[in-house]
Order: structure tokens, then C-alpha cells, then sequence
């Protein structure tokens, strides 16, 4: 690596050299609209995602039905590397289905943030904490590993959290504080702020973890940012699926943390583009080909300059290396080729070019991309809406409507 190369890595006295990755495509990803997964599904991404290196597998919210349940419980057979957690809210019956689904570990979540508190709970702050330290005492009880969740972490007074943090921790063991900017409002410079305040205030055996929101398109640059503040584990989801515009998504961050940090992580780069095209399978959400480290287009080039820059030292375009995820770059004949892309097509084909010879061969090239139909690019555009308003729909309201519209004998009640 060059020293420019060198230069473009984040330094600093609390960035770790490890980070820890969890990941939520189990359940914050299928919490996307319209997105369900079925038990083999979770099983089989659960699998995969043990495999890649993930250390940890935020996998369902136990006590919202039987099926996540089960889930949990089949996952819990696998006997994956990856540490399997459950969500729940600290009450009892949530932390008994954790313990019930076999977890290892829970993640107990409640808001922060005086807004929530008041508007959503109804309850004052001393409250609150007296609702999680019981919650957190009874997965104690049942000897599951505790992550505290910070709901509106990003919304809420510093100083509540650390004293929240503080309460916690002199009851039970705390594994991990989890800050989630679960609006998406937090920017990279206000995440680090707030991440390096509680760094040098909380106990240091307990690991910070971020859970950002995409909807500034600011999750992964939140989740990076909280890292160069000292924050030792992240959550994301494959392709960053999830509520609203999504989460931090797990190869941006992991190529993050390894090209742009240097900080390790255990994820196996090469696994990124099958996680991807299995969570698109399985979701109904499709990516779109500019999507960082996996879309289709990242590492294709058209453009005439580019493509010379590229011929003479693959650097000149891509610091992010394809071959990283199993890729090689590409070049594309398009509407923008210059001659050092026609002049290589042809002379690795054996063809001697002149001056003359390139510059008909461009013309055609040219001429030839705008001549082409548009009508497949708008059949494609239909197709994907359709294809979202059928895939992502999820239960029919007049299906419901209609079920219980009539009388009580009409509909089966007992």
C-alpha cells in the first residue's frame, strides 16, 4: 500500500482494531414492509450469515408469534457459530419467550428519549428505568446474555442514557449499549459526539453498538462514525433492508471497516454477493445496480476517460478492489467509449487498428447504442412496480374488512 493509499485510512486513539458485526436481516430486515420470510428461509440466511464470519444474529422477536419462535428454537439446532439473539421488550412474558426460543443472548430494547417516553409510553424516566432494570433482571434470571437497547438514542439527553447505563449495569451484567438512531435524524458528526461521550463515560467492559437508520441515506457514514469514536460492534442488514428506508447495510459497512479503517471484523468479503442475491430472493427486494461494494454496475465502466485511466492502472477508478468480493472489473461499449476501449476490444481480438479503423469502429459503436429500442427499459420499469405493489403488498385490507363486516353468526364466532 502506498503512503496516499495509507492516508486515506481513519485514525485515532478510539478507533478499535477489531469490530464486532451483528446483523439484523432476521428481524429488523424482514420488518420492511411487505417482507416475510419463511422458516427454511431464516434458516438457510441464518446459515449463511454464521458462515460469512457475522459474530452475532439479532434473529427474531420471539413473543410476537409462534412461528419466530420456532424459528429461533430450529436455529438454535444448527449449532452455528454465530451467537443467536432474541428481541424483546423488558417485560416478562417477552424476556420468557427469549429464554423459551433457546437464545443465547437478548436484545431488550425500550425508548430513551423524553419525546417517546411521554407521547408513545406515557411514563416519566424513572419509570422507564425501573421497566428496563426488570426486564434486565429477568434475563439475568434466565441466564441470557443482555444488550440494552436504546431506542431514540440519537433524540435523547446524553446524560439520561449514561445514568440509564450506570443503573443497569450496577444490577446485572451488560453485554452490550446498543445507541439506535432509530429515526435516522443523527448526522456522522453528531453520532460521533454523542458515541465518544458515552465512551468515556460508560463502563469500558461493556461494548457500544450503534443501530442506524437509513433515512437520510446516512446509516452506513452513522455506523463508521461511531466506530472512529470508539464503538467496538455495529448491527446492519444484508443489502440494508429493513423499516422505512432500511439500516446500515453490511458490505458497505464491512468494506468500510476494512479499506477505509483497517479494522478487522471476521466477515469473509467473498460471501457479500451470495448474502446479497439471497436476501433479494428471499425479500422481494431487488437493489439497484449502483449499489455500493454489491450492485451490478460497481465495478463496469463506459466512460471514455475512465476506461483509459482504467487500461493503464485499474487505481485510476476503483480504490474499492473487485476481486475483494470476487469481482473483476469491467468495460462497457456504450454511448460514451472512447478509442482506448474500441482499440483494446479489437487489437485482444487480433485486429490491427489505425486511425481510421477506430474511428469507424466508435462512430458504429455510438450510432448503435442510440439507435436501440427503448421499450425494454419501460417494460422493466412496469415490471418492477409491479412487481413491488404484488411482492411487498402484504395482506389484502379488504380481505380483512370483508371477513369481519358481518354479523358475529356470519363469521364463526363462538
Amino acid at each position: 500500500m502506498s503512503e496516499t493509499e495509507a492516508g486515506t485510512r481513519a485514525s485515532g486513539p478510539d478507533l478499535p482494531a477489531a469490530v464486532e458485526v451483528i446483523d439484523c436481516t432476521l428481524r429488523d430486515g424482514e420488518q420492511a414492509p411487505g417482507v416475510w420470510f419463511t422458516t427454511q428461509e431464516k434458516l438457510d440466511l441464518a446459515t449463511a450469515l454464521s458462515a460469512a464470519g457475522v459474530s452475532v444474529l439479532d434473529a427474531g422477536f420471539p413473543a410476537a408469534s409462534g412461528s419466530e419462535l420456532e424459528a429461533l428454537q430450529a436455529m438454535h439446532g444448527l449449532g452455528l457459530s454465530a451467537s443467536v439473539a432474541a428481541t424483546a421488550r423488558p417485560l416478562p412474558q417477552d424476556v420468557a419467550a427469549a429464554a423459551k426460543a433457546h437464545a443465547d443472548e437478548v436484545f431488550l430494547f425500550m425508548p430513551t428519549s423524553d419525546l417517546r417516553l411521554k407521547e408513545t409510553l406515557g411514563v416519566t424516566r424513572d419509570r422507564a428505568t425501573a421497566v428496563f432494570r426488570a426486564g434486565a433482571e429477568a434475563a439475568a434470571a434466565h441466564s441470557l446474555g443482555i444488550n440494552v437497547v436504546f431506542e431514540d438514542a440519537t433524540r435523547t439527553d446524553p446524560r439520561q442514557l449514561i445514568d440509564t447505563a450506570a443503573e443497569l449495569g450496577r444490577h446485572v451484567p451488560l453485554l452490550r449499549l446498543v445507541l439506535a438512531d432509530t429515526v435516522g435524524c443523527a448526522h456522522p458528526a453528531a453520532m460521533q459526539q454523542l458515541v465518544r461521550r458515552l465512551h468515556d463515560a460508560v463502563d469500558p467492559e461493556v461494548r457500544l453498538c450503534t443501530h442506524c437508520h437509513n433515512d437520510f441515506g446516512l446509516a452506513t457514514a452513522n455506523t463508521l462514525a461511531a466506530v472512529a469514536a470508539g464503538a467496538e460492534s455495529i448491527t446492519c442488514t444484508v443489502n440494508g433492508i429493513g423499516e422505512r428506508a432500511g439500516n446500515a447495510d453490511l458490505a458497505e459497512c464491512v468494506a468500510g471497516l476494512t479499506h477505509l479503517f483497517g479494522a478487522g471484523h471476521g466477515v469473509d468479503p467473498l460471501a457479500l454477493p451470495g448474502l446479497s442475491a439471497a436476501v433479494e430472493r428471499a425479500s422481494g427486494i431487488f437493489t439497484s445496480p449502483l449499489k455500493p461494494v454489491t450492485g451490478y454496475n460497481v465495478f463496469r465502466h463506459e466512460s471514455g476517460v475512465h476506461v483509459d485511466g482504467m487500461l493503464k492502472d485499474a487505481r485510476s477508478y476503483e480504490f474499492l478492489p473487485p476481486a475483494w468480493v470476487g469481482r473483476r472489473s469491467e468495460f462497457v461499449l456504450g454511448k460514451h467509449s472512447g478509442t482506448s476501449l474500441v482499440r483494446h476490444v479489437l487489437s485482444s481480438a487480433g485486429i490491427h487498428c489505425d486511425d481510421d479503423l477506430l474511428a469507424s469502429a466508435l462512430a458504429e459503436v455510438k450510432a448503435g447504442v442510440e439507435r436501440r429500442d427503448k421499450t425494454p427499459h419501460h417494460r422493466a420499469h412496469d415490471d418492477a412496480l409491479a412487481a413491488h405493489r404484488t411482492l411487498l403488498s402484504g395482506f389484502a385490507p379488504d380481505t380483512l374488512t370483508e371477513r369481519y363486516s358481518g354479523p358475529a353468526e356470519g363469521r364463526g364466532e363462538r
